[in-house]
């Protein structure tokens, strides 16, 4: 398998450094999604309601029908009174009432668009805004790898004969790189596939690693690379501790400010609520 050289640059963008020997590594969909996915359809949907508004006002005119009635109605509404003046008539006291009874009547699935047309964009913005997600954990000390999603507990604990030796630790872990399919190869993943707690109740989940965009081309190798390093020093904290230090502003970094964007704090762990999880298992195991 082909293994790539790292530097801090790369490292310090993917991984976390906790000490005693643990490190958290950023998961790859949180900004792999928000930047081929959520931001295309923000995007896309504030263009079409743009390009709305300077045309036809279809959209807008619903819209206006979900945030008032008496809004989307006001133009009408003048043109429609007017005629009584036009012709000399008066206007009847509940003229508007039933005006606006049959409007509704008329025009009742534009409400329904209306808020159609609302919630369409938002609800891509909560998504390209929403909290990173939780990244794994690996532990060299207890010699787990780990990561909590939706309240369940995703754990492996590799044996302590592999831990010195690459190769061995390497077929155990049994990594994968994922490509995406609209993007470069390069622009890949590192994949780790960890058994949920309980087997028999769960399947185990394929987790992609490193961020997005990738801060190298072959990031997912150089991670991967790292990774094996790590987990099998007898020190890493000392041995790989520079590694956890930006050296400089690199080209992914703008990039990034789009993909790694959010309103919210990263998701994190119960520690806790997650250690005593953890030790039942071990408990068992």
């Amino acid at each position: 398998m082909f293994l790539s050289e790292y530097s801090p640059d790369v490292i310090a963008r993917n991984v976390k450094q906790l000490g005693n020997g643990v490190i958290e590594v950023r998961r790859y969909n949180d900004g792999h999604i928000r930047a081929d996915l959520s931001w295309v359809w923000f995007l896309c949907t504030v263009g079409f309601l743009i390009y709305d508004y300077f045309t036809t006002q279809t959209m807008f005119r619903d819209i206006q029908w979900a945030i008032s009635i008496d809004w989307s109605l006001e133009t009408v509404w003048e043109r429609y009174s007017n005629t009584f003046s036009v012709l000399g008539e008066v206007m009847p006291e509940n003229a508007y009432e039933e005006f606006k009874e049959s409007m509704i009547r008329m025009h009742s699935s534009s409400f329904y668009w209306g808020w159609f047309y609302i919630l369409f964009p938002l609800f891509w913005f909560f998504m390209v805004a929403s909290p990173k997600w939780r990244p794994v954990r690996f532990d060299t000390k207890r010699r787990l790898v780990y990561f909590w999603s939706w309240g369940q507990l995703y754990i492996m604990h590799y044996p302590k004969s592999v831990q010195r030796d690459r190769e061995q630790l390497l077929r155990f872990l049994s990594p994968e790189f994922f490509t995406p399919w609209i993007r470069p190869k390069h622009f890949g993943s590192l994949v780790f596939t960890i058994p949920h707690e309980n087997p028999e109740k769960k399947r185990s989940r394929r987790v992609p690693l490193g961020i997005y965009r990738p801060a190298c081309e072959d990031q997912n190798h150089a991670l991967l690379t790292f990774i094996l390093d790590y987990l099998s020093s007898e020190n890493p904290d000392e041995e790989y501790g520079k590694f956890f230090k930006k050296e400089k502003r690199i080209a992914s970094d703008y990039f990034n400010w789009f993909y790694q964007f959010s309103l919210f704090p990263p998701i994190g762990y119960n520690e806790k609520k997650t250690q005593a999880r953890i030790q039942a298992w071990l408990d068992k195991h």
